[in-house]
C-alpha cells in the first residue's frame, strides 16, 4: 500500500470512529455541546461550509420534538466531521474525537449516577464523576464497556457482602479494571456537600455508585444496604506532611447533640473522687481541676490513655473500693453523654478489679462499646462501618460484641484516646482498621 493510500485509510478510520461516536451519544444536552463545539471550531479553522446551519436550541418538553431535535444536530454534527476530514485537518479530526469521547463519557457517568443512587444526579458529579474517568489511562472501549455494565447491573458487587463480612476490602471487591484503578479517587474526591441531604463522607458515594442495593438516605448521612442503616467513619490510612510526618486520623462516635466534652467528663470525674475520698493534693499534682500555669503533670496525666490509666489505677486501688471506683467511672460517663437511657452504662462501669483497679484494653473496649450503643441510640443506625480510604479496608461493627473480636483479632484500633483537657475528645476514641 502506496503512503498516500495509508495516510487515506488512516484518516478514514478516524472519520469513522466519530461518526460512530456520534450514533451512540442520544443525550440532547451533550449532542448541543458538540454541535456548538463543532460550529465554533469550523469558523476557527476557515473551513468552507457546506453543512447544514447549527441547529436552534429547542426546549424539551415534547418527546417528538427532541427526537427532531437529535436528529438534526447529529446530521450538523457528522457533516461537519465531514468536512474537517475532506479537508485533510487530522490533528483537528482528532480533536473532535476526543470532544465526542469526553461527551459519550459524561452521558454514560449521568446514566451510571442515575441507575445506581436513587436521588441522581447533583451538584454536576456526573462531569466530576466524568472527568476522573476520561483522565484514567485505559483504553476507551474499556471505559464505555465499565460503565454499561454499571449501569445495566445497577451496581459492580453486591451490597449484601458488607452484612455478611464484618472484615473485608472494598477495593479488592471491585473487580471492574476501570473502577478499581479510580476506587480511591471517587472515595476521596468525592466527600462534603454534595447536594445529598447532610454532608457526606469519604468512600460513600464510592460504595453507593458501585455497591448493588447500597444507596444514599435522603434526610441523613447513612449508607443503606438493602434497607439496613450503615453510618461510615473514614480512616485515612496515614497522610504524609511535606515534613515527612505521617498523621493517622479515623472517625469519632460523636453526633451534634445529646454530648459533652472531655472538660464535662474531667469535671464530673474530680468532684466524684473529692466525695470520695481522694485528696485534692493528689488530684492538683496532676493538674486537676484546672493546670497551673508552668505546671508539669506526670507522663499520661488522669488521661484515658495507657499511662493515664496507670496514674488513674493507682489512686484507685489507694484511696477507693470497687464502689467507689464505679461512681467516678459513672461520673466520667454522665459528663460524655448527657442522654444516657438508663443502664446502659452498665457494662462500662463494671470493668473493675477487685483491689479497685481497671485494664486498659478492657476498659477502652467498653468505653468504645457504650460509645456506639449510645451513637445507635442517638443517629438510628444499625451499624458503624470503619473504611480505610487508603486501602480500601474496612470493618463493620454491629454491637459491642463486634468490638471486641475486631480488637482482640487486630483488626480495629483505636487512636487519640481520651484526653481530658483536650475538648476535642468527644464521643469516642478515633476509629482505626488494622
Amino acid at each position: 500500500m502506496l503512503l498516500k493510500d495509508l495516510l487515506e485509510s488512516q484518516q478514514d478510520s478516524i472519520t469513522s470512529s466519530a461518526i460512530d461516536l456520534v450514533n451512540k451519544v442520544d443525550s440532547p444536552s451533550a449532542l448541543s455541546k458538540v454541535a456548538a463545539y463543532l460550529n465554533n471550531l469550523l469558523v476557527k479553522i476557515d473551513i468552507k461550509r457546506n453543512i447544514p446551519d447549527e441547529p436552534e436550541e429547542i426546549g424539551l418538553g415534547d418527546q417528538n420534538q427532541v427526537k427532531e431535535n437529535i436528529e438534526s444536530d447529529k446530521e450538523f454534527i457528522i457533516a461537519s466531521i465531514q468536512e474537517i476530514a475532506d479537508s485533510g485537518n487530522e490533528e483537528q479530526l482528532n480533536a473532535v474525537i476526543s470532544f465526542l469521547k469526553g461527551a459519550e463519557l459524561l452521558e454514560l457517568s449521568k446514566s451510571a449516577i442515575e441507575s445506581t443512587i436513587s436521588q441522581g444526579v447533583k451538584g454536576g458529579l456526573d462531569q466530576k464523576l466524568a472527568q476522573i474517568i476520561q483522565n484514567y489511562n485505559i483504553r476507551f472501549d474499556q471505559k464505555e464497556k465499565s460503565l454499561q455494565n454499571l449501569i445495566s447491573n445497577k451496581g459492580l458487587w453486591d451490597g449484601n457482602i458488607l452484612i455478611k463480612n464484618k472484615t473485608g476490602n472494598i477495593y479488592s471487591i471491585i473487580a471492574d479494571p476501570l473502577f478499581k484503578g479510580i476506587a480511591k479517587n471517587i472515595s476521596l474526591q468525592f466527600r462534603g456537600t454534595m447536594g445529598y441531604g447532610p454532608d457526606q463522607g469519604p468512600g460513600e458515594f464510592l460504595l453507593a455508585l458501585t455497591g448493588k442495593g447500597i444507596d444514599l438516605a435522603e434526610k441523613s448521612d447513612l449508607v443503606l444496604v438493602n434497607g439496613i442503616g450503615v453510618e461510615v467513619k473514614a480512616d485515612n490510612g496515614g497522610i504524609r506532611s511535606a515534613a515527612g510526618k505521617v498523621s493517622r486520623s479515623g472517625g469519632r462516635l460523636y453526633s451534634t447533640s445529646g454530648y459533652g466534652t472531655a472538660g464535662t467528663a474531667r469535671v464530673a470525674m474530680y468532684k466524684s473522687m473529692i466525695e470520695n475520698g481522694v485528696p485534692e493534693s493528689v488530684l492538683s499534682s496532676y493538674g486537676w481541676p484546672t493546670k497551673k500555669k508552668g505546671q508539669k503533670i506526670p507522663p499520661g496525666g488522669l488521661n484515658f490513655n495507657k499511662s493515664g490509666i496507670n496514674n488513674l489505677n493507682k489512686i484507685f486501688s489507694e484511696y477507693l473500693d470497687q464502689e467507689k471506683v464505679r461512681s467516678v467511672l459513672k461520673a466520667m460517663i454522665s459528663g460524655l453523654y448527657l442522654d444516657l437511657p438508663e443502664n446502659m452504662e452498665n457494662d462500662f462501669i463494671n470493668i473493675i478489679n477487685p483491689d479497685g483497679t481497671i485494664d486498659f484494653l478492657d476498659a477502652q473496649i467498653k468505653l468504645v462499646a457504650l460509645a456506639h450503643e449510645y451513637y445507635k441510640h442517638q443517629e438510628g443506625h444499625d451499624y458503624i462501618m470503619v473504611f480505610n480510604t487508603k486501602n480500601g479496608d474496612y470493618v463493620m461493627i454491629k454491637d459491642g460484641e463486634d468490638i471486641e473480636k475486631l480488637v482482640k483479632s487486630g483488626d480495629l484500633k483505636f487512636t487519640a484516646y481520651f484526653d481530658f483537657f483536650d475538648d476535642r475528645s468527644k464521643g469516642s476514641p478515633q476509629l482505626l482498621t488494622k
